[in-house]
């Protein structure tokens, strides 16, 4: 029995020990056969997709001129409360953030209509909504 404990796990591992022995030998592939395919009818390939446009995207062919005369005129009138900043190439160029409720945003195409929102317009009261409560 003893015998046959040492003999079968040698021989289980003969093949691996010869594959790891012998060199591989293989033939040069200009003597190989040509592998057997089934050849399918070429179909033309579908034209790569392109993203369709969004159509709820408004675009600006080209940014509105700013006067920056004008621009700086309206900053400096609400600059007490407000930091206007220009961008040309937003959907929105002329927004204006609150200098106390960071983000309060008010942006606008047209200069005339944000210096109309921003005068006519009163950020709402916040430090003593607890004073109508109490009494």
């Amino acid at each position: 029995m003893r015998l046959v404990h040492t003999l079968v796990p040698l021989l289980a591992a003969l093949p691996l020990l010869l594959a790891r022995a012998l060199p591989r030998t293989r033939r040069p592939v200009a003597d190989r056969p040509a592998p057997a395919r089934a050849r399918r009818p070429q179909a033309a390939r579908p034209a790569p997709r392109v993203p369709r446009p969004r159509p709820y995207v408004p675009r600006h062919a080209v940014p509105p001129a700013v006067d920056a005369a004008e621009f700086h005129r309206v900053a400096r009138r609400h600059a007490p409360l407000w930091q206007l900043s220009y961008e040309p190439h937003d959907l929105v160029p002329y927004l204006a953030r609150h200098r106390v409720l960071g983000d309060l945003l008010v942006g606008c195409t047209d200069l005339d209509a944000l210096d109309f929102t921003l005068t006519e317009f009163t950020p709402p009261g916040y430090a003593r909504a607890y004073l109508a409560h109490h009494r």
